[in-house]
C-alpha cells in the first residue's frame, strides 16, 4: 500500500531538489491467485529541478532493520544493532542522505530512475547531519 506524500521543496545552494518519503509493500499473487502483500520498505524520492533523473532511496525491511509495519512511525528506519535511527520526513535528513548519495557518485543528469540501498547510506548520512539535528538512538 502507497500513501500519497506532499512534494516537497529542499534548496541546496543554487539548485533545487523535490523530494517525497512514503511507505510501499511488494504486491503478489500466492500459488492459488489470491492478492498478497509482503516487503514493506520506506522511499524517499527526489528529483532535481532541471535534470532529467530520478532517484529512489529505499530502506527495505529485514532482520536487524525496522521500518513502519503498524508499530513504528512512518518514515522511521532504525538499525537496531546500534540503534541508528532517521526519519526520513525531516528536510535535514534527507538533506543528508542526499549528500551521501551525491558523495557516491549519483548524478541526477543521467535520464531515468536509479535505486540506492538507504542502508548503505545511513552512517554516512548521520555524519552529515549537525550534532542538534542528530537524532537520539531509539530504545524499540
Amino acid at each position: 500500500m502507497a500513501r500519497n506524500r506532499p512534494v516537497r521543496r529542499l534548496l541546496v545552494g543554487s539548485l533545487t531538489y523535490r523530494w517525497s518519503a512514503g511507505h510501499r509493500h511488494k504486491r503478489y499473487q500466492d500459488e492459488e491467485g489470491r492478492p498478497r502483500c509482503d516487503g514493506c520498505r520506506e522511499i524517499l524520492s527526489l528529483r532535481q529541478e532541471g535534470a532529467p533523473g530520478r532517484l529512489f532511496i529505499v530502506f527495505h525491511e529485514g532482520p536487524g532493520r525496522i521500518v513502519n509495519d503498524g508499530m513504528f512511525h512512518d518514515g522511521g528506519v532504525l538499525r537496531t544493532s546500534d540503534r541508528a535511527y532517521l526519519n526520513l520526513h525531516r528536510p535535514g535528513v534527507v538533506r543528508a542522505l542526499l549528500d551521501a548519495a551525491l558523495a557516491d557518485g549519483h548524478d541526477f543528469a543521467s535520464a531515468g530512475t536509479a535505486e540506492i540501498n538507504g542502508w548503505d547510506l545511513i552512517d554516512g548520512a548521520l555524519e552529515r547531519l549537525p550534532p542538534s539535528d542528530r537524532p537520539a538512538r531509539r530504545d524499540v
